[in-house]
């Protein structure tokens, strides 16, 4: 079964990096199977995808401390389980990971407007970079806009920075001197998106391509290494890219493309990849 082809990429790299790898492997199988994972189980998966032991040992401890993943043995075994807040991060972020997403009609937009003070610009600049990673984007000053149906996202990131007493949010109507297409393409870089996008299916097609030629039944470990990796690659595009309505998007969105290949490998592998963790957790 063949692997991710072509020549090396961003996307490539970030399915090779352990911190990479590891986020996907708990964010996809770890709550499915009890939260926790034997240290173990892990060198084991992480072979699989080409990591060696050492850089997985070295990338546990770095969540350790940084709270993502807690210590904790089961028994005489040694293991790490998710954090309480990684795991709530992961039960938000399925939706926008990993149920397909088309563009969405244009049901208006939701506005975080802030002032936070100067003797804690450093909260400031933690939420001016958590609403661009959710895919807000910046109007001016201190007001960020994205699609309506964002507002989940927002609130979960004012809550968890603990901010609300700076932050007000609103849902609106753009009616301006300019179109409204316009003025999403000077608050959203499209072509950086797409190029993402277009990116991932000239890294992962090669691939979709072969398992939907394959016969028969996907084995555990192909399925499980391909499917991580295609999975590690995948989840920053969802927040990358905002979900604008088609009538604000480019014409030919290569969104679209690597859309279909994501979900033709999720359809496909997703299954035979959790059987092979479960099977290598119970060991």
């Amino acid at each position: 079964m063949a692997a991710v082809s072509g020549e090396p990429s961003d996307l490539a790299a970030r399915a090779a990096r352990p911190q990479s790898l590891i986020v996907t492997i708990y964010g996809a199988y770890s709550r499915q199977l009890g939260g926790w994972f034997s240290v173990s189980s892990l060198l084991t998966m992480l072979r699989e995808v080409g990591v060696d032991d050492p850089s997985v040992r070295s990338a546990l401890s770095r969540f350790k401390r940084r709270g993502i993943l807690k210590a904790e043995r089961r028994g005489n075994t040694a293991g790490y389980a998710l954090g309480e807040g990684a795991r709530r991060a992961f039960d938000i972020g399925d939706a926008r990971v990993l149920e397909r997403r088309d563009p969405p009609p244009n049901r208006g937009w939701v506005l975080a407007a802030f002032s936070i003070p100067e003797r804690a610009r450093d909260i400031r600049y933690r939420l001016r970079s958590r609403l661009a990673r959710v895919g807000f984007a910046q109007v001016a000053g201190g007001l960020w806009i994205a699609p309506r149906q964002l507002e989940s996202d927002v609130r979960y990131v004012v809550e968890s920075l603990d901010v609300a007493q700076h932050v007000d949010i609103f849902i609106a109507d753009h009616n301006s001197f300019r179109s409204t297409k316009e003025a999403v393409s000077t608050w959203w870089d499209l072509d950086e998106i797409g190029a993402m996008y277009a990116e991932y299916t000239r890294v992962y097609r090669p691939m979709a391509q072969a398992w939907a030629r394959f016969e028969g039944r996907a084995d555990g470990p192909r399925a499980f290494a391909d499917y991580t990796k295609a999975l590690t690659s995948w989840r920053p595009l969802p927040y990358a890219d905002p979900g604008l309505p088609r009538e604000f998007l480019p014409g030919r969105w290569p969104g679209d493309r690597a859309t279909e290949v994501f979900y033709s490998l999720h359809d496909r592998l997703a299954r035979p990849a959790l059987d092979y963790v479960r099977a290598v957790a119970s060991l």
